[in-house]
């Protein structure tokens, strides 16, 4: 880790501890990024959700000066057995940092040591220079159609546009599932 930031584990307790730094956070990229960073910007309520697996493998990057929240990713286990990534942020300050990369890779090393989870899963814009290659280094695969209905089924999420290799948002922005399998 970079010199004056260290990882932290968003357990139930640092999750309330931060949640001023991860509401900031999110407002702070969802203002930059958009409907590129995501359909719906995140608050309170989601960010306190009692969600199966959430502290498994959540994760944010803290200065030391200060004790303030730079970068986060959560996930969760929307369907047994299936850790999935569903946020990860970096403040606008620290593009290029590797940071949101590092977070990744966090996870994705925690989650090979965790039997419980069997699959990691993650969705990433198919233009995003930095997830998609980094993903595809750690040996994560692009899901099919069939395995995306599966998933989007199981996860209970009907709106979702599929095509061969990749979904679509309302906005018309392209993403792929990634996964992992043990």
């Amino acid at each position: 880790m970079d010199k004056g930031l260290s990882i932290v584990k968003l357990d139930r307790n640092n999750m309330q501890h931060y949640l001023s730094d991860l509401i900031e956070l999110e407002h702070l990229v969802y203002l930059k990024r958009g409907h590129l960073y995501s359909t719906e910007e995140w608050g309170e309520r989601q960010f306190l959700a009692e969600l199966p697996g959430k502290y498994d493998l959540s994760y944010g990057i803290v200065k030391s000066d200060g004790d303030k929240l730079t970068a986060f990713l959560i996930c969760s286990e929307p369907i047994p057995g299936v850790s999935h990534v569903h946020r990860v942020a970096v403040h606008p300050k620290h593009p290029g940092d590797n940071i949101g990369s590092k977070l990744m890779y966090k996870a994705y090393q925690d989650w090979k040591e965790m039997p419980q989870y069997k699959t990691f899963t993650a969705i990433i814009r198919t233009d995003h220079k930095i997830s998609l290659p980094f993903a595809k280094r750690l040996g994560a695969k692009i899901a099919d159609k069939s395995y995306m209905t599966r998933q989007f089924n199981e996860m209970g999420r009907s709106n979702v546009h599929i095509f061969d290799d990749h979904f679509q948002d309302d906005y018309g922005i392209k993403y792929v599932l990634i996964y992992l399998d043990k």
